[in-house]
């Protein structure tokens, strides 16, 4: 893990303007392969709980499987991201402890975040939601299009709850920031 230095912020850019880069060179950029890269570059602007019981070391992404974004998600199994590959899974409920990261969308969003309150405080699951529209207070990123543009949100109540921190730089990009 990098920190939150301005070379990590950097990097970050870099890689998306590269996954971008290599989306456009095959036809233009779709909106799902967008919030996609975009919540990969996430990832690199999060630090979560040391010494978690709850949540496993290695860096695991659970979508949705009623999700737009599973194919696109699915697509980033293997990539590196906080300095291990990323594995990439297939939701399952019973295995919510497995996940540090979660993609709903906002139709299946609440058996999990009912899940999710039962567990501790500081638990470690950080969840993407996709669609603006939704009232997701429980989801620490919400997902969306708003003038033919593909933005965020963050909810920093739900990362504390969490336990998990964002940059503060991503924090100011995103939207209705303060």
């Amino acid at each position: 893990m990098c920190g939150f230095p301005l070379r990590c912020l950097t990097r970050c850019g870099l890689a998306l303007l590269w996954a971008l880069g290599s989306v456009q060179a095959h036809g233009q950029v779709g909106e799902l392969e967008l919030k996609a890269a975009f919540v990969y570059n996430f990832l690199q602007f999060v630090e979560w709980p040391k010494g978690s019981s709850a949540a496993p070391p290695e860096l695991t992404l659970c979508v949705s499987p009623f999700s737009p974004l599973k194919r696109q998600i699915g697509a980033l199994e293997g990539k590196p991201a906080q300095g291990s590959p990323l594995q990439v899974h297939l939701l399952d409920l019973p295995s919510l402890g497995k996940c540090r990261v979660i993609v709903l969308d906002a139709a299946d969003a609440e058996p999990v975040f009912s899940a999710l309150r039962s567990l501790p405080p500081g638990h470690g699951v950080l969840t993407v939601v996709d669609d603006t529209h939704a009232a997701q207070a429980d989801a620490v990123f919400v997902l969306g299009r708003e003038g033919g543009r593909v933005v965020f949100a963050i909810h920093p109540e739900a990362a504390a709850r969490a336990g998990v921190v964002i940059s503060s730089r991503l924090l100011r990009l995103a939207r209705g920031a303060r």
